[in-house]
């Protein structure tokens, strides 16, 4: 292949070259879990909307490897739109975040799977 041995007489290393060849990342990660969507915009910012007709308010929690759960409510009811929060962390961090619907006592909280995104901006 000829692009690898160009790279290869530059002295670049296999890594780097299989960095090269990845497609860019996409502008936001989405999860979606019954009665709420959440979307972490990669720039940092999340959102969460409340998708059931129900009197439950929904939530989404994010944290960095081995920090403190942090958590945004959204508390507008059913489609009323999404609260917003920012991700006070830098290009390149690692954001474990879910999304929950807050059920009364005393029944738990309903949440998806904890997902990992990288922030990512131009």
């Amino acid at each position: 292949m000829r692009t690898r041995s160009a790279l290869a007489g530059l002295g670049l290393t296999a890594t780097f070259m299989a960095a090269a060849a990845l497609p860019a990342a996409a502008a936001s990660s989405y999860i979606t879990h019954p009665g709420v969507t959440g979307e972490l915009e990669l720039a940092g910012r999340i959102l969460v909307d409340d998708t059931a007709c129900d009197d439950d308010s929904v939530y989404a929690q994010w944290k960095t490897y081995g920090g403190q759960v942090q958590k945004i409510t959204n508390t507008s009811g059913c489609r009323a739109g999404a609260s917003a929060g920012n991700v006070p962390m830098g290009k390149g961090t690692d954001i474990y975040w879910r999304v929950c619907v807050d059920k009364s006592w005393p029944t738990s909280d309903s949440c998806s799977a904890w997902k990992v995104d990288r922030l990512w901006w131009p």
